[in-house]
């Protein structure tokens, strides 16, 4: 089997999947194109020689390369005409500095679709995600549509007021809502995120976030702080300039006094992996002092009714996308009678050291899920 990885070369994600490509049990032969090299030419892949034979193609995460944000930022402006020209390739990037979210995005989708028309183009490629369901499990808001016109359970959503000052007065007629996740809509890794609670009395509204603000710009932390009044309403609206999506707090079930939620990894839309993710927080990212549950014992609390019936919701939401891989985030209520599906996550398989009961790691489940498609 030949694959075609376009990914960033030296990153933790990339190199993972070499290692577990190169222990994989069948015949495999992996090359890797940088993303740097398909992002300038906005997807593109003329005269670029890995894509004139016939092969599997892999999209892995363009993040952590300061180079490939820069032109994925680049790529934006040539989306846009009315942008301001701007040096993006000469621009500094200070460690977690959230520049333009909406911008590098809007540029991303352009690449995808550039990749959209040249795999069209060889039909001798096999890429294992369609690059626009990539484009669309990005953006938040799309994916919590897609899913609810399916039936499929997300949380209640509102829609963005004008402004921020306009929302944090509306917020306190919703009684019933007494948490909000404010997101950043195309945003990933609980980045550009803001968890408002909303006290049932006069006390003012306050929220829990990794933003942090410095010299007039925002920075994703891996500090998780509680940010009231001025702070609250200058993170919100940077969140508003750059698009949000708004969804109900759902008081989420508990495992030992911890909240949390899971990780469905599907491949070709059957789950093949759920990694539980306990934090004392309502954010549960392993980042930000989540941890990983031990299956057995997490499993065991949870209604076998209630799990089912989840599991196939989670695998419905990955088939509502032409994806052979998709990370599906899912929540239990207090109570587990009901569950939601929170996002669906492109490249939502990255868990080192995670193994099934064969000893197969995530990537060499999707390697033989390939190459069975390929028998």
């Amino acid at each position: 089997m030949r694959l075609v990885m376009i990914a960033n070369p030296g990153t933790k994600r990339c190199e993972f999947f070499r290692h577990q490509a190169a222990a994989w049990k069948g015949e495999l032969t992996l090359e890797v194109v940088p993303w740097a090299e398909v992002i300038a030419r906005d997807g593109c892949l003329d005269d670029l020689a890995p894509f004139d034979a016939p092969a599997i193609v892999r999209l892995e995460s363009p993040g952590k390369d300061d180079t490939v944000t820069r032109l994925l930022l680049e790529a934006g402006v040539r989306d846009n005409p009315t942008e301001p020209a701007w040096d993006w390739r000469a621009q500094t990037l200070p460690k977690g500095l959230l520049l333009r979210p909406g911008l590098l995005y809007r540029g991303f989708r352009r690449v995808l679709r550039g990749l959209r028309q040249a795999f069209e183009a060889r039909p001798h490629l096999r890429p294992t995600a369609c690059p626009l369901a990539i484009a669309a499990m990005f953006d938040k808001t799309v994916t919590a549509w897609k899913l609810k016109r399916r039936g499929v359970p997300v949380p209640p959503m509102l829609p963005p007021a004008p402004d921020s000052t306009i929302f944090l007065l509306e917020l306190k007629e919703l009684a019933d809502w007494p948490r909000v996740y404010v997101k950043l809509n195309t945003g990933s890794s609980a980045t550009g995120m803001v968890v408002l609670h909303i006290p049932a009395d006069d006390t003012p509204i306050w929220g829990l976030t990794t933003l942090q603000q410095m010299d007039g710009q925002f920075y994703n932390t891996r500090r998780v702080r509680t940010i009231r009044n001025a702070d609250l309403q200058v993170a919100l609206q940077f969140l508003w300039d750059e698009g949000v999506i708004i969804q109900r707090g759902i008081p989420m079930a508990q495992i030992n006094g911890r909240n949390f939620d899971v990780r469905v990894v599907c491949v070709y839309g059957q789950p093949v992996a759920t990694i539980f993710r306990l934090s004392h927080l309502p954010i549960t990212n392993l980042h930000l002092g989540g941890r990983r549950g031990d299956y057995r014992s997490c499993r065991a609390t949870i209604p076998t009714r209630a799990w089912l019936d989840a599991l196939d919701h989670a695998s419905e939401a990955a088939q509502s996308f032409d994806a052979a891989i998709a990370g599906v985030d899912l929540v239990f209520e207090c109570g587990y009678h009901h569950h939601y599906i929170l996002e669906v996550n492109a490249f939502g398989d990255f868990f080192p050291g995670w193994l099934d009961p064969s000893g197969r790691s995530i990537p060499q489940i999707e390697l033989d899920a390939f190459a069975e498609r390929l028998a």
